[in-house]
Protein backbone atom coordinates (compact mmCIF):
# COMPACT_ATOMS: atom_id res chain seq x y z
CA UNK A 1 0.00 0.00 0.00
CA UNK A 2 0.78 3.72 -0.63
CA UNK A 3 2.35 6.11 2.19
CA UNK A 4 -0.63 9.16 2.72
CA UNK A 5 2.02 11.17 3.79
CA UNK A 6 5.14 10.76 1.32
CA UNK A 7 3.26 7.70 -1.29
CA UNK A 8 6.02 5.66 -0.34
CA UNK A 9 4.85 2.20 -1.56
CA UNK A 10 4.93 -0.69 1.86
CA UNK A 11 3.77 -3.85 2.20
CA UNK A 12 0.52 -4.43 3.16
CA UNK A 13 1.50 -6.39 7.00
CA UNK A 14 3.48 -2.87 8.00
CA UNK A 15 1.78 -0.72 10.41
CA UNK A 16 3.88 2.19 9.16
CA UNK A 17 5.55 3.73 6.72
CA UNK A 18 9.09 2.45 6.06
CA UNK A 19 10.29 6.35 4.61
CA UNK A 20 8.84 8.73 6.75
CA UNK A 21 7.10 6.58 9.46
CA UNK A 22 3.53 7.77 9.05
CA UNK A 23 0.51 5.49 10.32
CA UNK A 24 -0.70 3.51 7.45
CA UNK A 25 -4.38 3.44 6.83
CA UNK A 26 -5.30 -0.05 7.88
CA UNK A 27 -9.13 0.15 6.62
CA UNK A 28 -8.29 -0.14 2.93
CA UNK A 29 -6.95 -3.70 3.44
CA UNK A 30 -9.31 -5.32 5.95
CA UNK A 31 -11.21 -7.92 4.17
CA UNK A 32 -14.98 -7.78 3.88
CA UNK A 33 -17.27 -9.97 5.34
CA UNK A 34 -18.02 -11.87 2.33
CA UNK A 35 -13.83 -12.26 1.86
CA UNK A 36 -13.73 -13.85 5.25
CA UNK A 37 -13.19 -17.45 5.50
CA UNK A 38 -15.85 -20.04 6.46
CA UNK A 39 -15.69 -22.61 8.49
CA UNK A 40 -13.46 -23.10 11.47
CA UNK A 41 -11.26 -20.89 12.07
CA UNK A 42 -7.82 -21.80 10.99
CA UNK A 43 -4.60 -20.32 13.10
CA UNK A 44 -3.61 -17.38 12.62
CA UNK A 45 -1.07 -16.61 9.85
CA UNK A 46 2.26 -15.70 11.31
CA UNK A 47 3.44 -11.74 10.03
CA UNK A 48 5.58 -11.64 7.18
CA UNK A 49 9.17 -10.74 8.68
CA UNK A 50 10.21 -7.16 7.04
CA UNK A 51 12.54 -7.37 4.31
CA UNK A 52 16.19 -7.08 4.72
CA UNK A 53 18.60 -5.40 2.89
CA UNK A 54 21.57 -7.52 1.50
CA UNK A 55 24.99 -6.89 2.92
CA UNK A 56 24.24 -4.63 5.39
CA UNK A 57 23.76 -5.53 9.02
CA UNK A 58 19.92 -4.85 10.24
CA UNK A 59 18.75 -2.32 12.49
CA UNK A 60 17.19 -3.09 15.76
CA UNK A 61 14.58 -0.66 17.40
CA UNK A 62 15.55 0.41 20.37
CA UNK A 63 11.62 0.13 21.82
CA UNK A 64 10.55 -3.14 20.44
CA UNK A 65 13.59 -5.03 19.71
CA UNK A 66 12.67 -6.02 16.24
CA UNK A 67 15.22 -6.36 13.59
CA UNK A 68 14.75 -3.71 10.43
CA UNK A 69 17.00 -3.71 7.02
CA UNK A 70 19.18 -1.66 7.22
CA UNK A 71 17.99 0.79 4.67
CA UNK A 72 14.46 1.32 6.71
CA UNK A 73 14.77 4.53 8.70
CA UNK A 74 11.64 3.84 10.84
CA UNK A 75 10.96 0.39 12.74
CA UNK A 76 8.44 -1.14 10.46
CA UNK A 77 6.54 -2.41 13.44
CA UNK A 78 5.88 0.60 15.96
CA UNK A 79 7.36 3.18 13.71
CA UNK A 80 10.12 4.18 16.07
CA UNK A 81 12.98 6.22 14.59
CA UNK A 82 16.43 3.94 13.51
CA UNK A 83 19.54 5.16 13.95
CA UNK A 84 18.52 8.80 14.47
CA UNK A 85 16.95 11.03 16.89
CA UNK A 86 14.32 12.61 17.14
CA UNK A 87 14.25 16.51 16.55
CA UNK A 88 12.94 18.21 19.80
CA UNK A 89 9.41 19.44 19.88
CA UNK A 90 8.45 17.04 16.64
CA UNK A 91 5.27 15.40 16.09
CA UNK A 92 5.60 11.82 16.78
CA UNK A 93 4.09 9.56 13.65
CA UNK A 94 0.91 9.33 13.53
CA UNK A 95 -0.47 6.03 14.74
CA UNK A 96 3.29 5.18 16.00
CA UNK A 97 3.80 4.80 19.76
CA UNK A 98 5.93 6.87 21.44
CA UNK A 99 8.82 6.11 21.83
CA UNK A 100 9.88 4.53 25.17
CA UNK A 101 13.36 5.82 27.27
CA UNK A 102 15.68 3.47 27.76
CA UNK A 103 16.72 3.57 31.26
CA UNK A 104 20.26 5.14 31.74
CA UNK A 105 23.12 2.37 32.19
CA UNK A 106 23.85 1.35 35.90
CA UNK A 107 27.11 2.91 37.43
CA UNK A 108 29.47 0.79 38.05
CA UNK A 109 30.04 0.53 41.93
CA UNK A 110 32.37 2.46 43.30
CA UNK A 111 35.40 0.86 44.92
CA UNK A 112 35.04 0.20 48.34
CA UNK A 113 37.69 1.81 50.72
CA UNK A 114 39.58 -0.39 53.23
CA UNK A 115 38.23 1.16 56.62
CA UNK A 116 41.38 2.68 58.86
CA UNK A 117 42.48 0.72 61.49
CA UNK A 118 40.11 1.53 64.16
CA UNK A 119 41.95 4.19 66.71
CA UNK A 120 41.50 4.29 70.58
CA UNK A 121 38.96 6.51 71.49
CA UNK A 122 40.38 9.58 74.24
CA UNK A 123 38.69 10.06 77.15
CA UNK A 124 36.38 12.96 77.43
CA UNK A 125 38.29 15.69 78.56
CA UNK A 126 37.18 16.91 81.99
CA UNK A 127 34.15 19.23 82.71
CA UNK A 128 35.48 23.03 83.06
CA UNK A 129 34.52 23.87 86.52
CA UNK A 130 32.20 26.79 86.17
CA UNK A 131 30.44 29.09 88.91
CA UNK A 132 27.79 27.04 89.27
CA UNK A 133 29.40 23.96 89.62
CA UNK A 134 27.99 22.65 93.23
CA UNK A 135 30.60 23.13 96.18
CA UNK A 136 32.00 19.87 97.81
CA UNK A 137 30.23 18.89 100.78
CA UNK A 138 31.21 20.82 104.01
CA UNK A 139 33.24 18.64 106.50
CA UNK A 140 31.08 16.98 108.98
CA UNK A 141 31.06 19.52 112.05
CA UNK A 142 32.81 17.61 115.11
CA UNK A 143 31.07 16.26 118.16
CA UNK A 144 30.53 18.93 120.83
CA UNK A 145 32.49 17.99 123.90
CA UNK A 146 30.92 16.23 126.25
CA UNK A 147 30.37 18.79 129.34
CA UNK A 148 31.06 17.21 133.19
CA UNK A 149 28.33 16.84 135.34
CA UNK A 150 30.47 17.11 138.68
CA UNK A 151 33.90 16.69 139.53
CA UNK A 152 35.37 14.54 142.81
CA UNK A 153 38.66 15.42 144.16
CA UNK A 154 41.56 12.94 146.08
CA UNK A 155 42.44 14.68 148.88
CA UNK A 156 46.00 14.19 150.10
CA UNK A 157 47.24 14.25 153.77
CA UNK A 158 47.80 18.02 153.87
CA UNK A 159 44.68 19.17 152.32
CA UNK A 160 45.95 19.26 149.19
CA UNK A 161 44.42 18.26 146.24
CA UNK A 162 46.33 15.19 144.77
CA UNK A 163 43.62 13.99 141.82
CA UNK A 164 40.51 15.13 139.98
CA UNK A 165 38.20 13.24 138.43
CA UNK A 166 35.02 14.28 135.85
CA UNK A 167 31.97 12.58 135.84
CA UNK A 168 30.08 12.54 132.76
CA UNK A 169 28.59 9.10 131.95
CA UNK A 170 25.25 8.35 134.36
CA UNK A 171 27.22 5.67 136.39
CA UNK A 172 31.18 6.72 137.13
CA UNK A 173 32.57 3.33 139.56
CA UNK A 174 35.11 3.71 142.34
CA UNK A 175 38.08 1.56 143.21
CA UNK A 176 41.43 -0.12 142.04
CA UNK A 177 40.83 -2.09 138.84
CA UNK A 178 38.16 0.28 137.16
CA UNK A 179 39.04 2.75 133.86
CA UNK A 180 41.04 5.32 133.74
CA UNK A 181 38.35 7.15 132.66
CA UNK A 182 36.51 6.36 136.63
CA UNK A 183 37.95 6.82 139.36
CA UNK A 184 40.80 4.86 139.96
CA UNK A 185 42.43 4.60 143.31
CA UNK A 186 45.01 2.07 142.92
CA UNK A 187 47.45 2.76 145.51
CA UNK A 188 44.98 2.00 148.37
CA UNK A 189 44.94 -1.74 149.52
CA UNK A 190 41.58 -0.99 151.86
CA UNK A 191 39.83 -0.13 148.34
CA UNK A 192 38.38 -2.80 146.89
CA UNK A 193 38.54 -3.55 143.10
CA UNK A 194 35.59 -2.01 142.51
CA UNK A 195 34.75 -0.29 145.83
CA UNK A 196 31.47 1.98 145.06
CA UNK A 197 29.57 3.84 142.56
CA UNK A 198 28.73 7.51 141.75
CA UNK A 199 25.09 7.62 139.46
CA UNK A 200 23.23 10.41 138.67
CA UNK A 201 19.66 10.28 139.19
CA UNK A 202 18.32 12.92 137.28
CA UNK A 203 20.04 16.27 138.49
CA UNK A 204 20.94 14.25 141.87
CA UNK A 205 24.64 12.85 142.34
CA UNK A 206 24.29 9.63 144.99
CA UNK A 207 27.32 7.42 145.80
CA UNK A 208 26.54 3.47 146.04
CA UNK A 209 28.54 1.30 148.23
CA UNK A 210 29.56 -1.99 146.73
CA UNK A 211 29.24 -4.07 149.30
CA UNK A 212 32.98 -3.92 150.04
CA UNK A 213 34.36 -4.78 153.88
CA UNK A 214 35.53 -1.25 154.79
CA UNK A 215 32.26 0.74 153.38
CA UNK A 216 31.74 4.22 152.34
CA UNK A 217 31.90 6.85 155.09
CA UNK A 218 29.93 10.26 154.13
CA UNK A 219 31.16 13.52 156.35
CA UNK A 220 28.46 14.99 158.71
CA UNK A 221 27.66 17.63 160.89
CA UNK A 222 24.78 16.07 163.15
CA UNK A 223 22.95 13.25 162.36
CA UNK A 224 20.14 10.63 163.84
CA UNK A 225 21.99 7.18 163.91
CA UNK A 226 20.18 3.84 163.92
CA UNK A 227 21.66 1.43 166.10
CA UNK A 228 24.53 -0.38 164.01
CA UNK A 229 25.66 2.30 162.43
CA UNK A 230 29.31 2.69 162.19
CA UNK A 231 31.36 6.25 162.58
CA UNK A 232 34.67 6.92 161.78
CA UNK A 233 36.55 9.00 163.94
CA UNK A 234 39.71 10.44 163.52
CA UNK A 235 41.77 6.49 162.72
CA UNK A 236 39.56 4.71 164.84
CA UNK A 237 36.05 2.65 163.25
CA UNK A 238 33.14 2.80 165.77
CA UNK A 239 29.86 1.16 165.93
CA UNK A 240 27.23 2.50 167.99
CA UNK A 241 25.01 0.26 169.33
CA UNK A 242 21.68 -0.29 171.92
CA UNK A 243 23.57 -2.75 174.86
CA UNK A 244 22.21 -5.92 174.14
CA UNK A 245 19.16 -7.75 176.66
CA UNK A 246 20.35 -8.76 179.94
CA UNK A 247 20.98 -12.73 180.17
CA UNK A 248 17.55 -14.51 181.69
CA UNK A 249 18.23 -14.45 185.69
CA UNK A 250 17.89 -17.65 187.81
CA UNK A 251 14.88 -17.35 190.14
CA UNK A 252 17.18 -18.19 193.21
CA UNK A 253 20.62 -16.90 192.06
CA UNK A 254 21.42 -13.82 190.38
CA UNK A 255 24.06 -13.32 188.41
CA UNK A 256 27.05 -11.15 190.10
CA UNK A 257 28.46 -8.38 188.70
CA UNK A 258 29.60 -4.31 188.15
CA UNK A 259 26.79 -2.34 189.27
CA UNK A 260 24.95 -0.58 186.45
CA UNK A 261 25.23 3.16 186.31
CA UNK A 262 22.11 2.83 183.62
CA UNK A 263 24.13 2.39 180.64
CA UNK A 264 21.32 1.97 177.68
CA UNK A 265 24.10 1.67 174.86
CA UNK A 266 27.77 1.40 174.04
CA UNK A 267 30.63 2.35 171.30
CA UNK A 268 32.65 -0.65 170.02
CA UNK A 269 35.98 0.09 168.63
CA UNK A 270 36.63 -2.01 165.40
CA UNK A 271 40.08 -3.66 164.96
CA UNK A 272 42.07 -4.09 161.54
CA UNK A 273 41.06 -7.51 160.42
CA UNK A 274 37.10 -6.92 161.90
CA UNK A 275 37.71 -7.50 165.19
CA UNK A 276 36.05 -6.03 168.17
CA UNK A 277 38.34 -3.67 170.37
CA UNK A 278 37.83 -1.40 173.51
CA UNK A 279 33.99 -1.09 174.28
CA UNK A 280 32.60 2.14 176.15
CA UNK A 281 29.22 2.22 177.38
CA UNK A 282 26.75 5.41 176.92
CA UNK A 283 24.92 6.45 179.50
CA UNK A 284 21.83 8.96 178.74
CA UNK A 285 22.14 12.19 177.46
CA UNK A 286 24.97 13.70 176.05
CA UNK A 287 28.52 11.71 175.55
CA UNK A 288 31.69 13.31 174.94
CA UNK A 289 34.04 12.04 172.28
CA UNK A 290 37.98 12.76 172.54
CA UNK A 291 41.26 12.52 172.55
CA UNK A 292 42.48 13.31 175.84
CA UNK A 293 39.13 13.81 177.88
CA UNK A 294 35.37 12.66 177.63
CA UNK A 295 33.24 10.01 177.71
CA UNK A 296 34.55 7.72 174.87
CA UNK A 297 38.64 8.87 174.59
CA UNK A 298 41.21 8.06 172.47
CA UNK A 299 44.67 9.98 174.02
CA UNK A 300 46.94 7.72 171.69
CA UNK A 301 45.06 9.05 168.05
CA UNK A 302 46.55 12.33 166.66
CA UNK A 303 44.28 12.31 164.43
CA UNK A 304 41.29 12.75 167.16
CA UNK A 305 40.64 16.25 168.16
CA UNK A 306 40.61 16.99 172.28
CA UNK A 307 36.65 17.44 171.76
CA UNK A 308 36.08 15.63 168.65
CA UNK A 309 32.57 14.68 168.76
CA UNK A 310 29.47 14.10 171.35
CA UNK A 311 26.79 11.37 171.12
CA UNK A 312 23.39 11.70 172.27
CA UNK A 313 20.93 8.86 173.70
CA UNK A 314 17.72 9.97 173.82
CA UNK A 315 14.45 8.06 174.81
CA UNK A 316 14.99 4.78 172.25
CA UNK A 317 17.12 7.60 170.12
CA UNK A 318 20.75 8.24 169.05
CA UNK A 319 22.29 10.91 167.45
CA UNK A 320 25.82 11.78 167.16
CA UNK A 321 27.41 15.78 166.28
CA UNK A 322 30.47 17.21 164.94
CA UNK A 323 31.82 19.38 167.60
CA UNK A 324 34.27 21.03 164.89
CA UNK A 325 37.24 18.99 164.62
CA UNK A 326 40.30 19.16 162.75
CA UNK A 327 39.42 15.85 160.71
CA UNK A 328 35.46 15.54 160.98
CA UNK A 329 33.17 13.28 161.55
CA UNK A 330 32.18 10.44 159.36
CA UNK A 331 29.29 8.16 159.28
CA UNK A 332 28.93 4.87 157.17
CA UNK A 333 26.62 4.71 154.03
CA UNK A 334 23.91 2.15 154.17
CA UNK A 335 22.82 1.03 150.71
CA UNK A 336 23.17 4.80 148.65
CA UNK A 337 23.46 8.60 149.85
CA UNK A 338 22.78 11.87 148.28
CA UNK A 339 26.31 13.94 148.39
CA UNK A 340 26.41 17.32 146.74
CA UNK A 341 29.18 19.77 145.91
CA UNK A 342 31.37 20.37 149.25
CA UNK A 343 30.28 16.72 150.74
CA UNK A 344 33.46 14.84 151.88
CA UNK A 345 33.75 10.76 151.34
CA UNK A 346 36.36 8.44 153.02
CA UNK A 347 36.96 5.19 150.42
CA UNK A 348 39.60 3.22 152.27
CA UNK A 349 42.20 5.95 153.59
CA UNK A 350 41.52 8.83 150.93
CA UNK A 351 39.36 11.28 151.24
CA UNK A 352 37.55 12.37 148.12
CA UNK A 353 35.77 16.01 147.75
CA UNK A 354 32.63 16.24 145.89
CA UNK A 355 32.93 19.34 143.06
CA UNK A 356 30.97 21.00 141.11
CA UNK A 357 31.17 20.25 137.35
Amino acid sequence: MDCPRCGAHNESDVGSCLSCGAAVSESENLPTIAQMPHGPPSSPAKAAAPRLAQGAPPKQCPNCMTLNAATFKFCARCGTPLGATAAPGAPAPKGAAAPAKSAPPPKPPAPVKPAAPARPVPPPPPKPVTGQSRPPPAPPKPAAPVRPRARVSAIARDGSRSADFVLVKDETRVGRDVEPTEVKLDKDPFIAPVHAVFRFEGPQLVVQDSGTANGVFLWLKERTLESGDELRIGRQRLRIEWMPDEPEQLADQPVWGSPNPGYVARVVQILEGGGEGDVYPLKPGENLVGRGTGDVSFPNDGYVSSKHASITVGEGSLAVKDLGSANGTFVRVNGQAAVTAGDLLLVGEQILRIDPA
